[in-house]
């Protein structure tokens, strides 16, 4: 092949793997609320840390990884179980499998299922385990706090694994994202935390979560569930999308919208539903 030709043709493909790679590597933070049916997946890109935040019931979660993510990276930064049940837990044991996680994290609860053991045999490598407190810096000022659980379980197996779900606040700039996990109502007296943007709604809109009073003193703009279709816990309660709609909240359901990706510079928040 003629030299100059090669040289055209490298270049060309140097540039064209730029372009592309900065499609997914946009300044700023997004959040990706994937749509893995009666479970929840979260997905965090940000400038420095990529975070995968549960997984959902099933194998789903790796299509959606894929379709947000580049196709050469085979990494995440973090992996975090909020609580072991198998709507949030299972679908990290073939993230595991397929990606390279740099560090694994949960709240040190205790569970005496198949799944659970077998997530804890790929984790234990990586495993931390933290508490409220704790702050993951994600890069250009973002930073994930944890508010919840108030102190690490240690094995401890608790009555309500819900109760000891992992509950982070979001901040960057002036956007606030509260990703709350399964944590019950009592929980949320517990975090201290006033108004926000966006709020990621409990325990898939059940009403173990989400109290009158709860909204009263977060009043978020926007409210996402993560909740399958025509699911077997009748998730979302009607009372609690009352309780957010007449709260001004714009309610949106993975169910009916699907994905839904918020996108921040630090700034007033973007939010999106998309298919895919």
């Amino acid at each position: 092949m003629n030299c100059r030709l090669t040289v055209f043709l490298v270049s060309l493909i140097a540039v064209m793997l730029l372009a592309f790679s900065g499609l997914f590597s946009e300044q700023g933070v997004k959040v990706w609320i994937f749509d893995v049916g009666q479970g929840e997946g979260i997905f965090i890109d940000a400038p420095d840390t990529q975070i995968l935040i549960d997984g959902g019931p099933d194998e789903l979660v790796l299509e959606r990884l894929s379709a947000v993510m580049p196709w050469w990276d085979r990494s995440i930064d973090i992996v975090v179980n909020t609580h072991p049940h198998a709507d949030h837990v299972v679908g990290l044991i073939p993230v595991l499998e397929r990606y390279r996680v740099d560090t694994m994290i949960d709240g040190g609860e205790s569970y005496n299922t198949p799944e659970f053991a077998e997530y804890l045999r790929l984790a234990s490598a990586s495993r931390r385990v933290i508490a409220a407190g704790e702050v993951i810096e994600l890069g250009d000022g973002a930073s994930l706090t944890t508010l919840w659980p108030a102190a690490p379980y240690a094995g401890a197996v608790l009555d309500d694994p819900n109760d000891g779900s992992i509950v982070f606040l979001l901040e960057y700039g002036e956007t606030s994202i509260l990703l709350t996990g399964d944590a019950g109502s009592d929980e949320e007296a517990e975090w201290g935390v006033g108004d926000i943007d966006i709020l990621k709604v409990g325990h898939h809109g059940s009403d173990t979560s989400t109290s009158q009073v709860f909204v009263d003193r977060t009043t978020p703009e926007i409210a996402i569930i993560s909740v399958g279709e025509g699911n077997d816990y009748d998730h979302p309660s009607t009372f609690v999308i009352d309780r957010l709609l007449q709260a001004g909240a714009e309610v949106l359901r993975t169910d009916k919208y699907g994905n839904v990706r918020i996108r921040s510079w630090g700034q007033e928040p973007e939010v999106q539903t998309m298919q895919f």
